[in-house]
């Protein structure tokens, strides 16, 4: 059994998505660290993402599963991918994302050698695959929940598998947020590493870019209503600041 199952939810994106996976996969043949498997639930209409997959076989030990017949959306695909994990620790790479650095993989190891439950690393961004621009150290807030996202992307997110939580596939733009505060109320404080591991890579075709006003008002009050114990003024601040920026 691996260490580390690397889950990466992965679908055509426009016909970008197989060269994404292939700059991201170069990346992870560097890796220091090499006790890891990736699991790739691919939701493509074509080969290119299982070709990739194929292509790298000899080098990183993938398993491509697809996923044609699930729910068309990150949470569900990214679960699927959760659940054929067989790694002692659950880390999330979303496919236009990658790894900064031939370390990333050992440091996230390390981090949880002490008994750490779940564990944020910081992230950056490229508009060009190489460049990499503002450094973001996650920091968990009350606020958290209504969308400001003060963690990063996913991809910045590892758990034991032991202690593993879903994402709620209700949601798909704050499918991130939601699952961090349901972390941290079920689990406490995560392992907190600062460098920059993870690189989101920013392009017109992430989904965040596409998100309607009608489905961020729809998701906020999705949210609240899931908080059965009441919130506090700040987060019901945040919550009303929300709403009226998706007007």
């Amino acid at each position: 059994m691996p260490h580390i199952s690397l889950c990466i939810p992965a679908y055509a994106m426009g016909g970008k998505g197989a060269g994404f996976l292939a700059q991201s996969f170069d990346i992870l043949t560097t890796q220091t660290f090499a006790d890891f498997e990736v699991v790739v639930s691919d939701q493509s209409d074509d080969e290119a993402v299982a070709e990739i997959c194929a292509g790298f076989a000899d080098r990183l030990s993938i398993r491509h599963i697809w996923n044609r017949d699930g729910k068309r959306q990150a949470s569900a695909n990214v679960n699927n991918a959760m659940r054929h994990a067989s790694g002692e620790i659950v880390k999330i790479l979303f496919q236009d994302d990658y790894l900064n650095g031939v370390d990333a993989m050992k440091t996230v190891a390390q981090s949880f050698e002490k008994g750490a439950k779940w564990q944020l690393c910081g992230s950056g961004v490229s508009r060009n695959g190489g460049a990499v621009e503002r450094p973001m150290v996650p920091r968990l807030t009350p606020k958290l929940m209504f969308g400001k996202n003060t963690v990063s992307s996913p991809s910045v997110l590892a758990m034991r598998r032991a202690d593993l939580v879903y994402f709620d596939e209700e949601l798909i733009w704050l499918m991130d947020v939601d699952l961090y505060q349901r972390l941290w109320d079920q689990l406490g404080d995560p392992v907190i590493s600062p460098d920059t591991l993870v690189v989101n890579r920013v392009h017109a075709g992430q989904v965040s870019a596409s998100v309607s006003p009608e489905l961020r008002r729809h998701e906020l009050r999705y949210m609240r209503a899931k908080q059965a114990g009441g919130l506090s003024f700040a987060q019901w601040l945040e919550y009303w600041r929300q709403l009226l920026k998706a007007r």
